[in-house]
């Protein structure tokens, strides 16, 4: 919920709305330095005492530059005003003066000759005289920046750090976390999470050596963001919508503000940005969102009858499909009276009923008109849009042509169909269909646990990659491509998976939100979070190269991935850095759900020294476990004489299964053990973990056997309610044993930092 505007609010909007208002009179977009303090001021933030002296400067200074000098200030600081220039000291454009009016008009005079030789065409409003605030030194809150913007995906945002001439620096050095990310009526929150978090941004709220009181007061500060945020909102694109004037703040900036000497918290620097852009946000039949992963009915556009084409194989797919009624499917094809058995009618208008969902598989101007034909008639709850050539190669015109086809049917009592795509491979859902342009001999999908999964992806190409990876592991309940997100958004399928209770997992391939749909994803991802689920993301566009890819990609905003981080993880959303981490939680998420652990410790048991050393560098969040005196002398009971008899356990490569799988029983049932971690290294001829040699003579081993090691693995994980987590460092020879304990249950990895990190996400979030 953002912050309401009643009980006060409402006297200091207005005061901006007439401080913008006049910056809009006056033909300009950027706001003028004083004009950014009178904005700070009305929201509660101290500015410094200070004086336009419009125009030229003269021999004489002005009353208000009097004024201000007779108040007591020593020394006073000089900036040229100008909406043009940024860098003011860059152009010679600050002074400092003794606070003596004939040493002043000299100085103005001075900043303002100096700005016009350097800068000859920039329009100058005159100088700013401002009094010089003492600082109180070595403080980390010396000098702070605070801006707010209107993000593209999440609207209004609020943005504290560390500031000064060494802002780039500070975000160097610590990997982007001096500042924090935080959202208009949850600035608490959103404080809180970023110091405990972030060490940087911690200086400046907790004690330290240098400081027994926090440079700055928690309490505070929030009201003061709160405030500023209410502005924020209140001059947002989505809170200016429909205004017969809109006007809209689209920035405002402040570095630094200074911890002045006697305590106060003062800007000292400041700019800003008017517009009039606005968004309102499309209205949905999300009801039909069921037609679409559950379709009873369905027609095909674009099946060939001659050739092998996308809409074929498309066609091919529902035609076994085990939720398309028989009788149900049809291909829509201008000549043929049947394509592979299927009846085909000539036109949309000439089926027989409504189907659930129409795939369209016909390139750009044609998909234009099956779209117009299937909105105007009525025949279709949804549309799944399978070509791309649209936005995302820069024919965005015609893009806006299918966008206002369909949102042109919502008037209608029934709404008009939903669509998915463009540029997308449309949905797997299990035991229901597939629309995949893929033969299912180059992708098939073995049935295996995985209901409790929602994969949603921009990219098909990536889903694919995770379905193929996770095959006969986990099979999603759905695995959705949505592409350019015409219609249907990623929101909307998190926002169906609310009402799905068989569904805890949501994993996500985000390459950009639309117009305030990062907004209304991470309130959904709040919600889902308190009801028990968890939603995993990766963000693309992390670097400005990656974030013109996912533009070119898919014609999505790709925003800024500092924002998008951010306010994502503060709404319980696991952010993955890197693909291999999100297809890790994923297969943590699934496959322990029912088993997540109650704390963060962690034991660890290998038969190598080098894993139970190398994993205490990669632990994560984890915490070795302490075990109990009971459990180590059951460890030195069952484990070879030269073993390691506590955490992490060295069970050594003498170790053989029976002894290995005892002491992994002996650990997963200490009460001050909450998840187990076994790297077997399966090279050791102790260990029965191979497949049958058919051929006789080599080995004995038989991975099958009730006594082999992943048998007793999988045994020992049906007893207990905690998680279990393998990791395999090994070569091809040890598949079918992964494979084993996989298909049973157990997500294993090949590297054991990998399943720590997994282990991790799964026990601290």
């Amino acid at each position: 919920m953002l912050l309401s505007l009643d009980g006060g609010c409402d006297a200091m909007i207005e005061k901006v709305r007439d401080i913008l208002a006049g910056v809009r009179r006056a033909g300009r977009s950027a706001l003028l330095e004083h004009e950014v303090y009178e904005v700070l001021e009305a929201a509660g933030i101290a500015v410094p005492r200070h004086a336009f002296w419009e125009g030229a400067p003269g021999e004489d200074v002005p009353a208000a530059v009097s004024s201000l000098l007779a108040g007591g200030t020593d020394e006073v600081v000089l900036k040229i005003v100008s909406p043009e220039i940024l860098h003011k000291s860059d152009v010679g454009g600050v002074a400092t003066a003794q606070a003596e009016p004939a040493a002043v008009a000299a100085a103005a005079r001075r900043v303002w000759s100096d700005v016009g030789t350097r800068m000859p065409g920039a329009p100058l409003s005159g100088v700013l005289v401002v009094e010089k605030v003492k600082t109180k030194g070595g403080s980390p809150a010396s000098e702070t920046l605070l801006s707010l913007k209107q993000d593209p995906a999440f609207g209004p945002v609020l943005v504290l750090g560390l500031g000064g001439v060494l802002t780039e620096w500070f975000g160097g050095l610590s990997d982007g976390a001096s500042t924090a990310v935080v959202q208009p009526g949850r600035v608490r929150e959103g404080l809180e999470l970023a110091i405990s978090t972030r060490p940087a941004l911690a200086l400046l709220f907790r004690p330290s050596r240098l400081h027994a009181t926090p440079p700055l007061d928690l309490e505070t500060t929030v009201e003061r963001l709160e405030r500023l945020g209410a502005v924020a909102t209140a001059f947002g694109e989505r809170a200016q919508a429909g205004a017969a004037d809109p006007l809209t703040l689209e920035e405002l900036e402040v570095n630094p503000l200074l911890l002045a000497a006697d305590g106060r918290w003062i800007a000292v620097d400041g700019k800003g940005r008017i517009g009039s852009t606005t968004v309102t946000v499309p209205k949905r039949p999300l009801r039909k969102v069921k037609n679409l992963l559950e379709p009873r009915s369905a027609a095909v556009l674009g099946a060939s009858a001659t050739a092998m084409n996308p809409g074929r194989i498309i066609l091919r797919n529902l035609k076994v499909s085990e939720g398309i009624r028989y009788g149900h499917l049809w291909a829509v094809h201008p000549k043929e009276e049947t394509i592979d058995g299927i009846p085909c009618v000539k036109t949309v208008e000439e089926l027989p009923e409504t189907v659930d969902v129409a795939v369209i598989s016909i390139p750009a101007e044609g998909a234009r008109d099956a779209i117009r034909a299937l909105a105007d008639s009525g025949k279709a709850e949804s549309i799944i849009l399978i070509p791309g050539g649209f936005a995302e190669t820069g024919r965005k015109g015609l893009e806006d042509e299918i966008v206002s086809i369909v949102r042109g049917t919502r008037a209608r009592p029934d709404e008009g169909p939903v669509l998915v795509g463009g540029n997308c491979l449309g949905i797997v859902s299990k035991h229901q269909y597939n629309t995949f342009f893929l033969p299912q001999y180059k992708l098939p999908f073995h049935d295996a646990p995985g209901d409790r999964l929602l994969a949603v992806s921009q990219s098909g190409a990536y889903l694919v990659s995770l379905t193929s990876n996770l095959d006969g592991i986990i099979f999603p309940k759905a695995s959705i491509s949505y592409g350019n997100q015409m219609d249907l958004t990623v929101s909307d399928f998190l926002e169906a998976s609310l009402a799905d209770d068989g569904v805890q997992v949501v994993a996500c391939y985000i390459e950009g939100f639309k117009p305030l749909d990062g907004e209304r994803f991470v309130e959904l991802a709040r919600e889902l979070r308190r009801r028990g689920k968890r939603v995993l993301a990766f963000k693309a566009g992390k670097t400005a190269l990656g974030a013109e890819a996912t533009r070119s990609h898919t014609a999505s905003l790709a925003g800024d991935y500092a924002v998008a981080e951010s306010l994502l993880k503060g709404a319980g959303v696991v952010v993955a850095q890197t693909l291999d981490m999100l297809e890790d939680y994923t297969k943590a998420f699934t496959m322990l759900y029912d088993r997540l652990p109650r704390g963060n410790r962690v034991a660890v048991l290998s038969n190598a020294g080098f894993e139970c050393s190398s994993v205490l560098d990669k632990l994560y969040g984890l915490v070795p476990a302490r075990l109990s005196e009971e459990t180590k002398a059951k460890l030195a009971g069952c484990l070879p004489g030269v073993a390691h008899a506590d955490n992490p356990v060295d069970a050594t490569p003498m170790a053989e299964t029976r002894q290995f799988v005892a002491a992994a029983e002996a650990m997963i049932a200490d009460d001050g053990v909450d998840a187990l971690l076994v790297s077997p290294i399966p090279v050791t001829p102790a260990l029965d973990n191979l497949s049958p040699d058919l051929a006789g003579g080599t080995h004995r081993e038989n991975i099958h056997s009730p006594e082999s090691l992943p048998s007793e693995l999988l045994a020992l994980f049906r007893k207990t309610g905690k998680p279990i987590a393998v990791s395999v460092d090994s070569g091809r020879l040890y598949d079918d044993f992964v494979q084993v304990l996989q298909r049973g249950g157990i997500p294993v990895w090949r590297k054991i930092d990998r399943a720590s990190r997994a282990l991790s996400a799964l026990a601290t979030l």
